[in-house]
């Protein structure tokens, strides 16, 4: 199922994507102010000569921008079209952020509720080989000691396929396998599944019990589903994440044959309370952005001989994430937000970076639980009234 710690590092890599998009947005902005002071070959005076009056206008209007753009406007008599083109650039770049702000927070849920989609896509595909494995039986003329019809017969797999909620769920979430996946499936049953010897014996067996046919469903599975290289090549071309996510698929396709009876077999949940677990997901991320001067600052004031810009960009976004958390999610103790992010910095950060992120997460979270931002309650924690 979908855990927290996998949810802090989808945030912490849309974070990092929003910052490289605004990035790009301000240097467009720079390019918007540049297009507006080309010369004008329409006129009668030589480009040459227009030249020196716009590249003045044009240096004008990117200081005036950076002036608006951190709000502390210095410089005086600036011409009215540089004024005006710097506040047309600021405007562009706001709404720019804006509308990448939205796509991409969409983008962050799509991301994780798509984990579903694969997860009913990969219990799809067990049913579908169940399907070639009918059709390689029929379409061989002449008779065959390869009875593969039996893993279609299989009492597992009619479990699931009879489930009540199973094709409902498939279709709203565009779990289908399409015709083109067609040859995929049966290069996968024919040259790999086929001739495995533990699929081998099955087919040997005319009747199966109901351990046989889950252990063979398990078999495959975990096998030829999870970890043959044309399935996995196959998610990976759709995802560049599906690293991340693997362990989470596995674990909600194998649990979802942890049974003792046919009656036991249901669908799982992406998590245990996806809700909650959603609202923590974009308010973590929405707080981390939306506090992210004030951050900052304490962040600078406890790195007084590093400069903001010295910092690696993956490390101050760690930081303020940690931060988010500890000040805005009550319930979650300080020590467990902490390591949380001490992992993050590992695995996605420079080598020090761990280090780094505990001494300076553990000095702001004393500092700031003295001056009451942090508060903790729950049970098993420090209420601070």
């Amino acid at each position: 199922m979908v855990n927290r710690r996998l949810l802090r590092t989808k945030a912490f890599q849309t974070i990092y994507a929003f910052r490289t998009l605004e990035r790009a947005n301000y240097q467009l902005a720079f390019d918007y102010i540049a297009g507006q002071f080309l010369p004008n070959l329409d006129l009668m005076i030589p480009k040459e000569e227009q030249m020196p009056k716009l590249e003045g206008l044009r240096k004008l209007a990117e200081v005036h921008f950076e002036e608006l753009f951190k709000r502390e406007i210095t410089t005086t008599d600036i011409p009215a079209d540089a004024q005006n083109v710097a506040k047309k650039a600021l405007e562009i770049y706001r709404e720019a952020v804006k509308r990448d702000r939205t796509r991409i927070t969409h983008q962050m849920l799509e991301d994780i509720t798509g984990i579903y989609t694969d997860y009913l896509k990969l219990l799809q595909l067990l049913l579908d080989l169940a399907d070639v494995a009918v059709w390689d039986e029929q379409r061989r003329l002449l008779e065959s000691e390869h009875k593969t019809s039996r893993l279609g017969e299989n009492q597992v797999l009619l479990a699931l396929r009879k489930l009540p909620n199973f094709e409902t769920e498939v279709i709203r979430n565009n779990a289908k396998w399409g015709d083109e996946d067609q040859n995929m499936m049966r290069k996968l049953f024919l040259e790999a599944i086929l001739p495995d010897p533990t699929f081998q014996a099955y087919l040997r067996t005319t009747k199966h019990s109901f351990d046989e046919d889950l252990a063979i469903v398990l078999h495959i599975l975990k096998t030829f589903i999870l970890k043959h290289h044309t399935v996995v090549e196959y998610f990976e071309e759709k995802d560049l994440n599906w690293g991340e996510k693997k362990d989470v698929l596995k674990s909600l396709a194998t649990k979802t044959f942890k049974i003792n009876t046919l009656e036991e077999l249901e669908l799982q949940p992406l998590a245990m309370n996806w809700e909650d677990d959603k609202f923590f997901f974009t308010d973590l991320f929405n707080y981390t952005l939306d506090n992210d001067l004030k951050y900052e600052k304490w962040i600078i004031e406890q790195t007084k001989n590093w400069e903001a810009d010295r910092l690696a960009m993956t490390d101050m976004i760690i930081l303020k994430m940690g931060l988010a958390e500890m000040i805005h999610f009550s319930s979650i103790p300080v020590k467990v937000s902490i390591n949380e992010y001490i992992e993050l910095g590992k695995n996605y950060s420079t080598p020090k970076s761990g280090q780094f992120i505990n001494g300076l997460l553990d000095v702001l979270s004393h500092k700031l639980q003295q001056e009451n931002v942090i508060r903790k309650s729950g049970r098993g924690l420090i209420d601070n009234k």
